[in-house]
C-alpha cells in the first residue's frame, strides 16, 4: 500500500505532466485530459505546481496554455492570477530586451560586424508560441576576437556598462541602461575549427522590434542546447525550459538536422549519451514524434524521467547531494542559516540515491564506449 506521501507526490506529478501535455500539444497531437486530474488536484498540489514551474520558469507558457486550452475556469484563482502575472512581467522585461538588442546591433551592424545570436532570443522570437512564452535571462551572441574592441567602443558610446567582475578568457559582459545583460563571446570553443561546416544562417525576426539577425543554424543550435544544459545540470538540474527549447527546434526546423553535420559538431560520446537520453525522454514521458534519424540513438540509451528530472531540479540549488549540501540544509532547519530556496520534500530526499545508481550506471557505460 502506498503511503499517504507517496500519494500526494503521485497527484502533484501527474499535475505537472498534465500542465506539460498542454503547454506541448500542437493541432496534431492527440487530446489532453486534463479536467479529471485539474479536478481532483488539491490546493497543495497547486502549490507545488507553482513552485516547480517557477523554478523551471515556465510560468508564462503555462499561463498562454491554459488559456488557449480553456483550462482557467478549472484552476483555483490564486494559481491563474500567479501564472497570469508571470506572463505579462515576461512580456515586458522580453520587449525591453528586444528594444536593448536593436539599440546594440544597429550601429555595430553599420561596422560591417554581424554578431551571431543563439538561445533565449533566438528560440524566444522564432520557436515559441510568442515572445512572452520563453521567459530571457540574458543576451547571448558571439564575435570575431578581433571585432571585440570596436564593439566595446560602441556599447560604452550607447551607455552600457562593463561587468567586469564577470569577465572570462573566452567572453565579456555588458549591461545595458536597461539592465540588460549582454553576453559577448569572442571565443566559442564549442565550433572552433568548425565554421567550414556553415553553422550560422540569416534570418529575418518575427518580432517587429528586431533588426535581421545572424543566428545558429540548425544543427549548430541543437549541439549547442545538449552541451549547455549538460554543462548547468550539477548546479541547476535539468530546467524544464531548457528541455522544452529541444522541443520547438525540433518541430520547426527538425527537417534541417543533418546526422554527419552533427556528428561533426558534437564533442563527445557523453554529449551523444546525454542527447539520446534526453530526446528518449520527449519520447517516452511526452510523446513528442521524433525525427527518424534519432531513432536508433533513442532505443541505445535509457529514457530520464520527469520525476527525477524534477527531483534533481529542487535538490540542485541546495548543493545536494553533496555533503556541503547536506550541511546548509540541517543548518538552515535549526536556524543558523538563511535561504532563499523552497525545502526539498521529504520524498527527494529518500529517493535521491536511486538517482545516485541511475547516474553511477551511465558514468560507467559512458567509459566503456569511451
Amino acid at each position: 500500500m502506498l503511503c499517504p506521501i507517496a500519494i500526494e507526490n503521485i497527484q502533484s506529478d501527474m499535475l505537472l505532466h498534465t500542465a506539460l501535455k498542454l503547454a506541448l500539444k500542437s493541432p496534431h497531437s492527440p487530446d489532453v485530459d486534463w479536467q479529471p486530474v485539474f479536478h481532483t488536484a488539491k490546493d497543495r498540489d497547486w502549490q507545488i505546481l507553482l513552485s516547480d514551474l517557477e523554478l523551471h520558469r515556465l510560468q508564462p507558457l503555462m499561463f498562454y496554455a491554459f488559456k488557449l486550452h480553456g483550462c482557467v475556469r478549472d484552476m483555483p484563482k490564486f494559481v491563474l492570477q500567479k501564472l497570469m502575472a508571470a506572463y505579462f512581467f515576461s512580456l515586458q522585461r522580453n520587449t525591453i530586451l528586444f528594444q536593448s538588442l536593436t539599440t546594440a546591433l544597429e550601429p555595430i551592424y553599420e561596422m560591417s560586424i554581424y554578431p551571431v545570436l543563439w538561445k533565449g532570443v533566438v528560440l524566444a522570437d522564432q520557436l515559441y508560441p510568442n515572445v512572452a512564452t520563453r521567459m530571457i535571462g540574458d543576451i547571448d551572441w558571439a564575435i570575431a576576437p578581433y571585432e571585440l574592441t570596436s564593439t566595446c567602443n560602441v556599447l560604452e558610446r550607447l551607455g552600457f556598462t562593463c561587468q567586469a567582475s564577470m569577465t572570462t578568457s573566452d567572453a565579456v559582459y555588458y549591461k545595458s541602461p536597461d539592465q540588460i545583460l549582454l553576453d559577448i563571446h569572442h571565443r566559442v570553443r564549442l565550433f572552433e575549427g568548425k565554421e567550414h561546416l556553415q553553422i550560422t544562417q540569416t534570418i529575418q525576426p518575427h518580432s517587429k522590434i528586431l533588426p535581421e539577425l545572424h543566428i545558429l543554424e540548425a544543427n549548430a543550435m541543437l549541439v549547442h542546447l545538449t552541451v549547455h544544459l549538460l554543462g548547468h545540470r550539477s548546479e541547476k538540474g535539468l530546467l524544464l525550459f531548457w528541455i522544452l527549447d529541444f522541443v520547438f527546434l525540433l518541430r520547426k526546423w527538425g527537417h534541417h538536422l543533418d546526422w554527419d553535420i552533427l556528428n561533426a559538431l558534437i564533442p563527445d560520446s557523453a554529449t551523444w549519451q546525454f542527447l539520446g537520453e534526453l530526446l528518449h525522454f520527449l519520447q517516452v514521458e511526452l510523446e513528442e514524434p521524433l525525427p527518424s534519424m534519432f531513432h536508433p540513438l533513442v532505443r541505445a540509451h535509457r529514457p530520464l524521467t520527469l520525476a527525477a528530472i524534477t527531483r534533481q531540479c529542487r535538490l540542485a540549488p541546495w548543493g545536494l547531494p553533496r555533503p556541503k549540501g547536506w550541511f546548509k540544509l540541517a543548518a538552515c532547519r535549526v536556524g543558523l542559516q538563511t535561504h532563499k530556496h523552497r525545502y526539498p520534500q521529504f520524498s527527494d530526499l529518500l529517493l535521491w540515491m536511486t538517482d545516485l545508481k541511475w547516474e553511477t550506471g551511465r558514468l560507467q557505460s559512458a567509459l566503456s564506449e569511451h
